[in-house]
């Protein structure tokens, strides 16, 4: 693809993306996605390079989405989980009558 060819996808990928953020900010993610595949399906590699590249971009991608939700879950979802449990009273409290 020549550096028009590029240039005009992206002219057009831009023209798009605004009016749908101006129309419907909700809608304009779903267009920016949809904008971004066919961006990278015009460009996309088919030589090894292009392919390791990406499997390197993967596994980096992946192995971040699996330690931000480690932490997540060891720094905020169990001690919160913890505190609740135990600060929880489980004591029971009768008056005279109900004996």
């Amino acid at each position: 693809m020549n550096s028009s060819a590029t240039s005009e996808v992206l002219s057009s990928a831009l023209t798009a993306t605004t009016s749908a953020m101006k129309a419907d900010p909700t809608a304009a993610l779903g267009s920016a996605v949809t904008r971004a595949s066919e961006l990278i399906e015009a460009h996309a590699s088919s030589s090894w390079l292009g392919l390791f590249a990406r499997l390197i971009f993967w596994i980096l991608q992946t192995v971040s989405i699996i330690l931000y939700y480690a932490l997540k879950m060891t720094t905020i979802s169990v001690p919160t989980l913890l505190f609740t449990l135990f600060s929880t009273s489980l004591t029971v409290t009768m008056n005279a009558t109900t004996l």
